[in-house]
């Protein structure tokens, strides 16, 4: 028991601080663009190169967690999340897609290595509630950057804000170093570390090749595509939307960005206990998808005349559906392929965040082309839509 407890706190910790990575930029996009000289929507750039990076260092992950241990990785993740938010510190245009790159690099091993670890710890009866909850991380993330991001702009400004949360991630990593101790997982024997990294890297494919070549593991990973698709695009835009279109100054933005993560972090809570007792988890993910069409449509027809109140309950259930749909989706995964968990999760979370790599670059030309936020969210609405049909039709009446 205090090792599951371990692994839970360590994985939900390492997912919170990689996400708050993840999202900063994207909370102080606004102010960040203009002095870089850049236009705000750019931030979809930014996004894509983390993803970009997450992509690749996920199908390593396997070979990492056998080599290493799964709470050197853990290590890792936080470390690379910490430099590369030090190295947008430097305020630099042609720095700032190396430090997307290390964030990204940081958070692609997050999701398979926690798999790893909770995938040996939790009872089948409860894994996607367990995975949810570990889940939660995201949108604490998210909550904390809307609501901690502004204020440090306003009193540091925003390089010195990427220097603050660049110091918590660099101290966690060392914190973690008691986790290990705790948990008792060792590496493989050593054959030299210069050796053993280039060992991570042989058979870079084999993650994708699992997915493909199994039916459930291959529906699950195109379904995640288009929803990261949609979540990437609410992450990265929506805080950028009501400031720079609707008027909202960056403080409330933000306060409405955390409270819709804030929604994030019950939902994924409630959407695995739901798929461990009422729904297979493939309706409760096309359930999801419905919501979130609905909240795509609802959020590109906010206008001024819209009260607080309303924008404010449009964005908690986006938050809930958009960013609460990944702690069933993993664990699903996480079923289809016991004694594999961190590869077939490195697999599918590849296609993942090729939806993620591909959202925000293709919302950015959306805005270009129509000169407004409000058509990009209207055009995102129809992913969503698609996966939900097609896991609806194909949900079966029990997955275990």
């Amino acid at each position: 028991m205090r090792q599951a407890l371990v692994a839970i706190a360590v994985t939900l910790s390492v997912q919170t601080l990689t996400s708050m990575a993840m999202i900063a930029p994207s909370v102080l996009a606004p102010v960040a663009a203009r002095e870089l000289g850049i236009a705000p929507q750019a931030i979809g750039l930014f996004a894509s190169l983390t993803y970009f990076g997450a992509m690749f260092s996920g199908l390593a992950t396997g070979r990492l967690v056998a080599r290493f241990g799964p709470f050197a990785v853990c290590q890792a993740a936080v470390l690379l999340a910490g430099i590369g938010l030090l190295a947008g510190k430097v305020a630099i245009l042609a720095v700032i897609p190396v430090a997307a790159l290390l964030i990204g690099l940081g958070y692609g091993v997050v999701n398979p290595v926690s798999s790893h670890i909770l995938a040996r710890r939790t009872p089948p009866r409860i894994m996607a509630l367990v995975f949810s909850i570990k889940q939660t991380g995201v949108p604490i993330g998210g909550a904390i950057a809307g609501a901690a991001v502004p204020p440090l702009v306003l009193a540091v400004a925003w390089p010195n804000t990427l220097a603050v949360l660049s110091a918590v991630c660099i101290g966690a990593a060392f914190v973690l170093a008691c986790a290990r101790r705790t948990i008792g997982e060792k590496p493989a024997p050593g054959t030299g570390f210069a050796r053993s990294l280039r060992g991570v890297f042989t058979g870079f494919g084999r993650p994708i090749q699992l997915v493909l070549a199994d039916g459930m593991l291959r529906e699950l990973a195109f379904a995640s595509l288009g929803y990261a698709a949609v979540q990437l695009v609410f992450i990265t835009y929506f805080v950028s939307y009501l400031n720079l279109e609707l008027g909202f100054s960056l403080i409330a933005a933000g306060l409405v960005y955390a409270f819709a993560h804030g929604s994030g972090i019950v939902g994924r809570i409630a959407w695995g206990a739901v798929a461990d007792h009422l729904l297979p988890a493939r309706a409760m993910l096309a359930a999801l998808g419905a919501i979130t069409t609905a909240c795509a449509l609802l959020t590109a027809g906010f206008s001024a005349t819209w009260p607080l109140a309303a924008v404010v309950a449009v964005a908690i259930v986006f938050g809930a559906s958009a960013v609460g749909w990944n702690g069933v989706f993993l664990a699903e995964v996480a079923r289809c392929a016991p004694g594999q968990v961190s590869t077939a999760t490195g697999g599918t979370q590849f296609f993942t965040f090729a939806g993620a790599v591909l959202g925000p670059p293709l919302f950015a030309a959306a805005v270009w082309a129509t000169g407004s936020y409000a058509w990009g969210f209207a055009l995102f609405a129809i992913p969503p839509l698609v996966v939900a049909v097609r896991l609806a039709a194909r949900a079966p009446a029990k997955t275990r």
